[in-house]
């Protein structure tokens, strides 16, 4: 049974998040992934979708936060679930950083643009 201590897993800094992945593929799981995300204000999580459910847990921060078309604050803690397929993104809602954790029901989550293209997983898009 592994067992990953947190402080020993990297961080991936990109310009608009920073990442942790506390599970996943690489670290032995076959059907769950979690990341660990701090956003900074100004740092945003772009409008996308994925083919499974996400859920979000916020620890710390007032989120604003899309789905769909309808926008919406959320404060931490609070949990948000959302749908297969559903296009969502978020950013803090003021200057405060948000703290999340997303959780996955596969070990490799995809992510997609609202158009259908594939998007970089967030420690690889060092564009933002």
């Amino acid at each position: 049974m592994p067992v990953y201590r947190h402080d020993e897993l990297p961080i991936h800094d990109v310009p608009r998040i920073r990442t942790r992945i506390l599970v996943s593929q690489e670290l032995g799981a076959t059907e769950t992934a979690v990341w660990e995300q701090w956003i900074d204000e100004g740092g945003y999580i772009p409008l996308h979708y994925h083919e499974v459910e996400e859920v979000l847990v916020l620890l710390d921060g007032r989120v604003e936060l899309t789905i769909d078309d309808e926008v919406s604050i959320a404060v931490a803690p609070a949990t948000v679930v959302v749908s297969p397929q559903q296009v969502h993104g978020l950013k803090p809602a003021d200057s405060t950083p948000i703290h999340l954790m997303a959780f996955f029901p596969t070990a490799t989550p995809e992510i997609f643009s609202p158009d259908g293209t594939q998007r970089k997983k967030p420690w690889e898009d060092t564009d933002g």
